[in-house]
């Protein structure tokens, strides 16, 4: 069971924030509320898919991976059509760390190996690896407890470390 107050990862919305619960016997549900940017939104989900939801990624754990981003593995999933590998990346996505940081580091890997054999990447990595990108700095940004632009240095500084970004002089 949450707490108020606990941040968690909501499937479609990512970071929520736990801010009550309802008393309604028949449909009892978790009250969230996800920020992004200025905006609030907030959220009635069913109690009974709490399974749904999980706590974001520990600092440990975020310090963790960010140390060992070189040995993280690309995600091999390949299908022929498009739409079902961007599925498939969709619902990884769903999972919070370190799928969310592997499906990014998957689609900056296969938007690269694109452009090194001279062809245009598929319009889907791009949209994923947006996404992927947003879902992982918002949660190490609540597991850190840093800005999102500091954590978006500290990933620039992972993956120039592991080679996938040319450092800068």
């Amino acid at each position: 069971m949450f707490q108020i107050g606990q941040h968690v990862i909501h499937p479609g919305q990512g970071v929520c924030t736990v801010t009550g619960f309802t008393e309604d016997k028949a449909h009892p549900m978790i009250l969230l509320c996800a920020k992004s940017g200025h905006a609030e939104t907030h959220l009635m989900y069913p109690l009974a898919q709490q399974d749904r939801l999980h706590a974001i990624i520990s600092r440990e754990d975020a310090e963790s991976l960010l140390g060992n981003y070189a040995d993280l593995p690309v995600d091999t999933f390949t299908e022929r059509n498009s739409a079902l590998e961007e599925t498939h990346f969709k619902q990884q996505l769903k999972l919070g760390a370190p799928e969310t940081v592997r499906v990014a580091k998957t689609m900056h890997h296969r938007i690269n190996e694109a452009e090194a054999r001279g062809k245009k990447p598929s319009s889907y990595y791009a949209r994923v690896l947006k996404e992927a990108h947003r879902r992982s700095v918002e949660e190490f940004a609540f597991a850190l407890d840093a800005e999102e632009s500091t954590v978006e240095q500290l990933f620039i500084d992972a993956a120039t470390k592991a080679g996938e970004i040319p450092a800068v002089n």
